[in-house]
């Protein structure tokens, strides 16, 4: 630890031991009018990843509400809660919620499955957007708020960004046996063009990939580009 961290860390805790009302939970970067003395403790990367993390949610939570428009049957709740209540649940719940259908599964294998037609799931769209989330959550090591000693990865940041383009090239191509679209997202031949769920994905890896450069650019570090091939698409590690 340099000694500037450490100075900071030794006033951080002169201070809060002098206050005299209970400590209060850990503030997110969208909370910054109320974070007071625990601003201490964050750098401006910091509230940058935490608003970079934010941002990538919002969107993966949009993506899934517009899915579920898509493809209503797969919804496995929607005779017991409306669709926003649906979505609401799921992101109300911890990345790593214990869905026993893929226990010990990493985010990129439960993407897998959803997108395997041998698979059989009544909820594609589920679990589709648990692997996409546990997958990104990955990427911030699971970390939801982020303090001077945090130190995220680049790579792994820059990897996420890729597999979110793998798991979009799935998304559009995967079929079942009768050459239908195992989740439907972008418009059919017989509809009007629809660039949205493109656009939205394009957001997505655009937040990942910024704040892996911003990250490396801040550490001096440098980032292994990949390049994705249709052949292979492959998930990279995280």
């Amino acid at each position: 630890m340099s000694w500037f961290k450490s100075c900071v860390l030794c006033c951080f805790f002169l201070l809060t031991a002098c206050q005299s009302s209970p400590p209060k939970k850990d503030i997110n970067a969208a909370d910054l009018d109320r974070a007071g003395v625990s601003r201490l403790v964050k750098t401006d990367i910091d509230e940058v990843a935490e608003l970079h993390q934010q941002a990538v949610m919002q969107d993966l939570k949009t993506l899934m509400i517009k899915l579920y428009r898509r493809n209503p049957q797969q919804r496995f709740d929607k005779d017991r809660r409306d669709l926003q209540q649906s979505v609401d649940l799921v992101f109300q719940r911890p990345y790593d919620y214990g869905y026993h259908h893929w226990d010990g599964l990493a985010g990129t294998e439960i993407i897998q499955l959803a997108l395997d037609p041998d698979y059989l799931v009544n909820d594609r769209v589920l679990a589709f957007i648990i692997g996409l989330r546990k997958m990104l959550m990955a990427s911030y090591d699971n970390q939801k708020t982020f303090h001077l000693l945090s130190d995220l990865d680049e790579q792994k940041l820059y990897n996420s960004a890729r597999n979110i383009e793998v798991a979009a090239w799935l998304l559009a191509e995967r079929c079942d046996a009768k050459g239908r679209l195992l989740i439907v997202s972008d418009s059919l031949e017989t509809e009007q063009r629809n660039l949205s769920f493109q656009r939205l994905i394009g957001k997505m890896i655009a937040t990942q990939d910024n704040l892996a450069s911003i990250i490396s650019h801040k550490e001096g570090r440098m980032i292994k580009a990949v390049v994705i091939r249709a052949a292979s698409m492959a998930f990279l590690p995280i």
